[in-house]
């Protein structure tokens, strides 16, 4: 009988526990879409309606100047780790069967938020580690359902070239923390068509099972479109008579709705964190076109900025971003101050009460902004943005302020270096096009010492701690 007691009174005591690790830790979810143009939502000027997406600004905190890595891989390892791409070796977007993925070193934000009591889950794209054994499910996360590498992989198969004795023939997989994940699927053009739908479906699953528990939980939501080849399920097949990234839009701003509205009926809704950003502007091609050859209709739109995926310029590191947590951040805020994707593992371990979890053996790049974006503080806690494209430097903002040392105009073009920085004021010039340097007789002179004090500060970091080459399995650094 006492036996029995001690047990009824441990089971209450560990439901209260869990009760009131649940009240008091957020649950989070991240949406992430894939080359999301700045102006590819209707609030941010596009001509196609995304209602769901323009309410969910409207709810809390939309930032207008979110900046993220140039391309997919590096975006999505600063999210993971709130470091630099370069430093953890996924500075660009690999080729098939190059050394990639982060080492098992690294304590990604699915670890940290683990250790602090969550279940974590992704739903979707991954790209920071194609081998089996670098999948989401041996980097933190308790399940994976999704793809492991870039979203064109669904059209290899689709090539007349492709020769599956030569190339590994992609998949969707599922898996669990610690075993290898599953085979669901051949990820090809038609899987692609209804691949955001199932990883809405999933999510949405998820979002109601883990409400149920009472155990906050983290969901990395990651979306494939609008990443080519493009596709659009059938539901949206012309339905905007406008081309089909038009369509797409249309389908993404649908499984946003469907995502949101699960939050609410789950009842989950007021303490609950979601976060909305993309991973890269949009697609600037050569051909003056977002879409594979042989389709119709127009591309993306990065908005008024320059530039567009795989280039240093504001289209390519813009992306639309909306933070809400009803009751905790004021609905209808916009702000223009300057947020960076690293800042996204700090700021979200501290929103989940575990800022004593962020490690101090390696540099943080990230800022913790969790005062910023609940409205205690007018200014960000960060007034720069450094960009490397692949392994080189090629830009820092500072304020209003951006420096280019080198540059590439679109997706696809070659690379030019300068003889001396260009300076752009892109605050009054959002194209990047008056350069005020040898405009203005080099009167600017002065902003080259707070923008290289950052430089220099950088590089002597980098100097005492060593950045990991890709694929590399470092084991830390020497204290």
């Amino acid at each position: 009988m006492a036996h029995s007691l001690k047990s009824l009174i441990a089971v209450l005591c560990l439901c209260i526990s869990s009760t009131a690790i649940a009240k008091d830790k957020p649950n989070i979810i991240y949406l992430l879409v894939d080359n999301w143009g700045w102006g590819d939502l209707s609030i941010q000027g596009s001509t196609i309606q995304t209602p769901n997406i323009d309410d969910f600004a409207n709810q809390g905190l939309r930032l207008t100047n979110f900046n993220v890595q140039n391309q997919c891989t590096p975006t999505r390892s600063a999210l993971h780790t709130g470091r630099l791409p370069i430093r953890t070796g996924n500075q660009k977007v690999p080729a098939p069967g190059e050394p990639d993925g982060l080492a098992y070193w690294e304590y990604t934000l699915p670890e940290l938020l683990s250790d602090a009591g969550y279940h974590t889950s992704l739903f979707g794209k991954w790209h920071v580690g194609a081998n089996i054994k670098k999948l989401p499910n041996y980097q933190g996360y308790d399940y994976f359902w999704g793809t492991q590498e870039g979203t064109n992989a669904a059209g290899y198969t689709a090539t007349p070239q492709w020769d599956a004795t030569v190339a590994t023939t992609p998949y969707i997989y599922e898996g669990v923390k610690g075993r290898d994940a599953k085979k669901v699927k051949v990820f090809d053009i038609p899987a692609k068509v209804t691949l955001d739908r199932e990883i809405t479906n999933r999510a949405i699953a998820n979002i109601k099972k883990q409400a149920k528990t009472g155990k906050p939980f983290y969901s990395f939501v990651a979306f494939t479109h609008f990443h080519p080849p493009f596709t659009v399920h059938d539901d949206f097949k012309n339905a905007s008579k406008a081309g089909i990234y038009a369509d797409t839009q249309m389908e993404v701003d649908y499984n946003i709705g469907l995502v949101i509205k699960a939050i609410k009926d789950a009842g989950i809704e007021k303490n609950t964190v979601v976060i909305l950003t993309g991973d890269n502007g949009a697609g600037n091609f050569p051909q003056g076109s977002a879409l594979a050859a042989g389709e119709d209709g127009g591309g993306g739109s990065n908005g008024p900025w320059r530039g567009g995926l795989s280039t240093a310029y504001e289209g390519g590191l813009r992306t639309p971003a909306m933070i809400r947590y009803p009751n905790k951040i004021k609905a209808g805020r916009v702000s223009d101050e300057i947020v960076g994707d690293i800042d996204m593992y700090t700021t979200i371990a501290s929103f989940a009460g575990a800022d004593k979890l962020v490690p101090t053996d390696r540099p943080i790049d990230g800022v913790n902004q969790k005062d910023f974006i609940l409205g205690k503080q007018e200014k960000s806690n960060r007034e720069h943005f450094i960009v490397f494209v692949g392994d080189d430097l090629f830009a820092i903002k500072w304020r209003n302020m951006k420096m280019h040392f080198m540059a590439t105009e679109s997706t696809h073009s070659v690379v030019k270096k300068f003889t001396f920085p260009q300076l752009f004021d892109i605050k009054n010039d959002p194209k990047e096009a008056y350069e005020l340097w040898g405009n203005q007789g080099y009167v600017h002179g002065w902003v080259m010492e707070p923008i290289m004090k950052h430089i220099v500060t950088l590089k002597q970091s980098m100097g005492k701690y060593r950045n990991i080459k890709p694929g590399e399995e470092f084991k830390g650094y020497k204290k």
